[in-house]
């Protein structure tokens, strides 16, 4: 609408001009040709704005600058980042990689996933590795039967689903994220006052292992078996009451220190104890 007005007036001070120098039938034949000339102009800017519009309509994500794309996928929270893996295969390659998954890990899990952690979650990967192999195994056999029983096109398209759906490389962050998230992987960590503070675990720290609630934001945990008594579960237990435990050594075994020489005064140690030989150690802390 400016480049109507600009134009439109340029010609109004020109006919003006013209008005003293020329008769009214010119004049006519003036204004009628102005007004072709709007028309003319109004169509043109009308099919720019369809073409501005068209092409905007035709952009995706994926035609944004590399620089550009990967600041949004950072700032993305897990849930989002999850969803944009779905939509197509190339922002799912982006989406999964370590890169982004690493900094929610250490914001969410790091204070309480451990080295005793990461090593559990490697054998729960080899044994998922071996368990899959043995069902492979055994689908191929299947497979050789079903091909004999039922003809070859029969097979064929659920074969060709079932390799559509590639699931999650077991060795990401993403997918171990996403196995804490739902529960599905348990690990050991330490428990301040376990039991609800029960008085004979006042002031003290224990291993346990622990399973996420995504419903409740809390954890079970379950500690080792005292003497006789059955393994004991603990529900509900928040964020605030865990840590990752400070050295890799057996809550049944003795922590042989290194450092005892280096001790100065005001530094912060913890002591194990336990009641007998069939009961686990227990953390104290002091100062």
């Amino acid at each position: 609408m400016k480049l109507l007005s600009l134009w439109f007036g340029k010609d109004v001070s020109f006919s003006s001009v013209t008005k003293l120098i020329k008769t009214s039938s010119s004049l006519s034949y003036f204004t009628s040709k102005m007004s072709l000339k709007k028309m003319s102009l109004t169509s043109k800017v009308d099919n720019f704005e369809e073409e501005v519009v068209e092409e905007g309509a035709a952009m995706s994500i994926l035609d944004l600058p590399e620089l550009v794309l990967e600041s949004i996928l950072e700032r993305l929270p897990p849930a989002s980042l999850c969803s944009m893996a779905g939509v197509c295969s190339s922002l799912r390659s982006r989406c999964i990689t370590d890169h982004f998954w690493e900094k929610h890990m250490k914001y969410k899990w790091g204070r309480i996933i451990g080295p005793v952690a990461y090593r559990e979650w490697q054998w729960h990967i080899a044994l998922r590795k071996d368990s899959s192999h043995l069902k492979q195994g055994r689908s191929k056999g299947l497979m050789r039967i079903f091909s004999i029983v039922r003809p070859s096109w029969w097979i064929k398209p659920k074969v060709d689903d079932c390799s559509k759906q590639s699931s999650l490389p077991r060795e990401s962050i993403m997918s171990w994220f996403l196995a804490l998230e739902t529960g599905r992987f348990c690990f050991p960590a330490q428990v301040y006052n376990r039991e609800n503070g029960h008085v004979g675990f006042m002031l003290s720290c224990y291993d346990a292992e622990l399973c996420y609630d995504q419903r409740t934001d809390t954890f079970q945990a379950r500690y080792s078996p005292h003497g006789r008594r059955a393994v004991a579960i603990e529900n509900n237990v928040p964020w605030e009451r865990l840590r990752a435990p400070l050295v890799d050594t057996s809550p049944h075994d003795l922590h042989i220190s290194d450092c005892l020489n280096e001790l100065r005064p005001g530094d912060h140690i913890e002591i194990q104890w336990r009641r007998n030989k069939e009961f686990p150690y227990g953390v104290g802390g002091m100062v």
